[in-house]
């Protein structure tokens, strides 16, 4: 019968040793066992925040297209000279940061886009918050927290992530209170936040009484 750190040994041939060491390193983590415990925890979190991330990513595309071709014109707005260059390079390759690059500063002046977007984009927003430097700042926090579930690296030791995902709730919820409540039928975040730790070691005790 196989322990944990057993299994820790072979998962770190299987998915590298760099990844898992890093998690044997944490101040959190005393033996392979807790490390062991927190990748896997790790893994169930980043599932859980991924439902609320893929509704605000395409939600706040198709938003600010809509808002953009109506202020513009033209649904081909990307074409336009008031695009920075940097945005104009990756426009065409889908790059995520695109959006959110969108509500640099340099897209206030002259009200290239805000304030006078923010409205249409965020209807149901509270207007003490419709500031493009608070959606600015929002927005760029959570781009590199999804860029990090989506590179598979470590996000379990943050201590605002509860925080984060509320924030990501509510950004969906400005910009459609439906598509918030479609999320909340698959959001598990505050669950797994909450047990999904202890729920991760009562599985490790199954996998380990199986092999």
């Amino acid at each position: 019968m196989q322990n944990q750190n057993n299994i820790f040994d072979e998962l770190s041939t299987l998915f590298s040793q760099e990844r898992l060491a890093g998690y044997l390193r944490h101040t959190d983590c005393n033996n392979k066992s807790d490390a062991l415990i927190a990748y896997s925890w790790n893994i169930e979190l980043s599932q859980a925040l991924y439902p609320a991330l893929q509704v605000l990513e395409i939600t706040l595309r198709n938003s600010l297209h809509r808002a953009i071709t109506t202020a513009y014109k033209t649904s081909y707005w990307f074409d336009l000279s008031f695009l920075h260059p940097k945005e104009m390079a990756v426009v065409n390759q889908a790059k995520d940061g695109f959006w959110t690059s969108l509500f640099d500063v340099r897209y206030e002046y002259n009200q290239t886009l805000w304030p006078r977007l923010l409205k249409p984009v965020f209807q149901h927003m509270p207007k003490r918050y419709r500031t493009r430097q608070y959606l600015s700042r929002e927005l760029n926090r959570i781009r590199y927290l999804r860029n990090r579930i989506f590179h598979y690296e470590s996000i379990w030791h943050w201590k605002d992530l509860s925080e984060q995902h509320e924030s990501l709730i509510n950004l969906v919820r400005w910009l459609s209170p439906l598509a918030a409540n479609y999320v909340s039928v698959f959001d598990c975040f505050k669950d797994v936040y909450s047990n999904g730790k202890l729920q991760v070691q009562d599985g490790l005790k199954k996998l380990i009484s199986t092999e």
